[in-house]
Formats: C-alpha cells, structure tokens, sequence
C-alpha cells in the first residue's frame, strides 16, 4: 500500500514535474510559459499542484525573479533525474538511441583570463571529457544567474558570501608584464624598469570587477607614494587596451598567461616586472585573487570528473602565471 505521502507525489502529473524543472531553472513563471509553449495560466495551476503536494512554497517572489526554497533546492536533483528517465522514455518509444553527449558547461569568467582558459581547456588532452565548455563575461548578476540556473559557476575576482552557493579560492597570479610599443622610451632606459618611471608615460589598464572597478594598483601605488601619475586611462577589453597601446603611446600590465598574446603582435613588445617591483605595486591593493562560484554539489548539472578537470585547468593556469 502507498503511503500517504507517496501518493500524493504519485498523482502529480509528469508535465508539472517538468515545469517545476524549467521554473527552477530559469526563475521566471512567463519565461517558462514561452519555452514550454504553453499558457502562464497552466504554469500557475502546475505550480499550485506542486505546492499542494509537497506543502512548501516552493519558490517565492523576489525582485530578480522566483528564488527557490531550501526544500526546492534539494528537489531539483531528484525531479531532474525524473526528467532524465522520461526524455529516455521517450527516446524508445520514438527508436531513437539514447544520447550519450555531456550537456554544455556554462561558465561565467573574469574576462583578463577568457581567451587564456578557453585555449587551455582546446588544449588539455581530456577536452573530449569535458566536452563543450561556453565561456561568457563575469558580470555583476553572474551570481544570480549561477543561482538561477542560467550559468553553470564561474571563476571571479570577487568572493561569494551567499550560504546557497560554493565558494572556492583558487589562486593567484604572481609575475606580471609590461607591455607597449617596441618603440617606446619605457625601453630606453637598460636599468630595473620601476613603477616611478611607469608612471611618467600614460597608463591604461583592463578593469575587471572584484580587483581594480573601483581603482588600479598602480594609482593607489602612487598615491600612498606620492607620486605623479602621468596620465591614467581605464577600459572594458583587451581590444581597447591593445588599441591604446599601439595609438595612445601607453603602457600597461598584463599577467604572464597573456604576456605571448601581446607578443605575438608585432609592434608590441612585454618584459617582466621585476620581483621587488610587484611587490611594491600590491603593496595597497592586493594582486587578483580567484574564486570557483558554483551550486552546492547536489545541484550541480555537472559531474565530479568535469570539475575537477577544469579546476586543475584553471590552478594550473593561474600557477604558470
């Protein structure tokens, strides 16, 4: 005999199953009407079937949209693996194979290591594991997104002090470059090149949210040491920064990962900064620190195998650097 509980599961349709799974996913009642293509009135009655049944809200009404319960949260696992066996299902009564592929990792990144990770993971001999990877910009509601469903966890410059979701620190970078045109007078000089001479030419550096949105650490450098900054620019991407370079007569850093990326351009020139000089530059404002941001392991879409693959991709990434 079923027990009373396990009857009332059993007289949920499979269709609000699957709502409950997409509404989780992408916590917007109208956004999963759509992908359903059904009405949101249908969406509600699932919604209320499902609360009915498992006596919890479920999910409740937030600004950026439905935030899940901590009894949803750990009933998306269990209703995934539900959908799993019908698309299977399916799959058979339609003599199709089941498909073998891995789904797509989503993967928000700080965009000074993008183009980095991604040639690291084309590289790494196990890519055919980790199968596709889409890489996309760290931006401000990254974390929201990683909650929401929408990105899988990313790699930032900023902590997560968010009990719903895992927080990891990675590493960091610890040599650094200076690059600008092979023509220009930073060169000239044969000694030690210091941050006081850096600071006589005009500076441009990539902002990248978590580090140096707020200020870079050459201008707090100069500021505490009282020096003369020349001339400070701040961009959004490397396309901007290299164009400044090669147009504006300016100088910048870059981390060892991208030092061969500017080289390979070829009116640019890089040369490491010296020990003593990057430390004096984090004297203020530490160097970019990385975090993996990502769901609590019951919630994760990934297995155990792909994280750790791309966890060793971006440790080792960041310790060549």
């Amino acid at each position: 005999m079923l027990s009373k509980s396990l009857k009332k599961i059993s007289d949920l349709d499979v269709f609000s199953l699957i709502v409950f799974k997409v509404l989780y996913e992408n916590g917007y009642a109208n956004n999963t009407a759509n992908e359903l293509q059904v009405s949101a009135p249908k969406v509600s009655r699932c919604l209320a079937s499902l609360r009915a049944t498992f006596d919890d809200e479920l999910f409740y009404r937030r600004q950026q949209g439905l935030k899940p319960t901590p009894l949803a949260e750990m009933l998306y696992k269990p209703i995934c693996d539900v959908y799993q066996t019908i698309s299977q299902l399916e799959q058979v009564a339609q003599y199709e194979p089941a498909s073998d592929t891995v789904p797509v990792i989503n993967i928000a990144v700080a965009k000074n290591i993008m183009t980095s990770l991604a040639i690291a993971i084309e590289q790494h001999p196990k890519n055919e594991v980790l199968g596709k990877i889409r890489l996309q910009q760290w931006v401000h509601n990254s974390q929201e997104w990683i909650h929401n469903g929408e990105v899988d966890f990313g790699i930032a410059l900023e902590s997560c002090q968010s009990s719903e979701l895992s927080c990891e620190y990675i590493g960091t970078h610890t040599k650094l470059y200076l690059a600008a045109k092979k023509d220009h007078p930073i060169w000239d000089n044969d000694t030690t090149i210091t941050l006081e001479a850096i600071a006589n030419h005009p500076f441009t550096y990539l902002e990248s949210k978590g580090f140096n949105d707020r200020v870079d650490p050459l201008e707090m450098y100069c500021k505490n040491a009282r020096v003369d900054l020349l001339e400070v620019d701040k961009v959004n991407n490397r396309e901007e920064l290299i164009s400044h370079l090669l147009t504006m007569g300016s100088v910048a850093f870059t981390p060892a990962l991208d030092a061969q990326f500017y080289t390979n351009i070829p009116t640019l020139r890089t040369e490491i900064l010296a020990e003593e000089q990057f430390s004096k530059l984090h004297q203020g404002l530490t160097a970019p620190q990385y975090y993996i941001i990502e769901k609590q392991e019951k919630n994760r879409r990934y297995n155990e195998e792909r994280r750790q693959i791309l966890f060793e991709i971006v440790t080792n990434l960041l310790q060549s650097s």
